[in-house]
């Protein structure tokens, strides 16, 4: 038998082939660059502003005329929009993530040191 006529055989029983390889570097590709993701995407930051409603209409300390101009304010639709946008585009990934985390309203005051970083000549 010589080399070239032995198939390699993965441990899980698949025969090599540039097919298989392929899609696995693919997928390991797809997989790493999520990893490595830092900003938040739109659906992320949607249940962020929802989570941060809820968060609000439940915050038993805050008075209630303030709670209800915050509600009114954050639950207009151009207004929402606007937060979410805002979301995506100037929170990371962690902030998002530490925000849906959080349980009361002033706990979300913890997550703004994930905020990321801002250039100097920036306002």
């Amino acid at each position: 038998m010589t080399l070239k006529s032995k198939k390699v055989k993965l441990s899980f029983g698949f025969e090599k082939s540039g097919r298989i390889t392929s899609a696995f570097l693919l997928c390991s590709v797809f997989f790493l660059s999520d990893c490595k993701r830092t900003k938040p995407n739109l659906e992320e930051c949607s249940d962020a502003q929802i989570h941060i409603s809820k968060l609000i209409a439940n915050d038993e300390t805050m008075e209630k005329g303030v709670q209800a101009l915050m509600l009114r304010s954050v639950l207009k639709p151009e207004t929402s929009e606007a937060i979410i946008r805002s979301c995506v585009e100037n929170k990371s990934l962690l902030q998002v993530q530490c925000e849906l985390s959080k349980e009361k309203f002033v706990d979300l005051q913890d997550c703004k040191q994930l905020a990321p970083k801002r250039a100097e000549s920036e306002g």
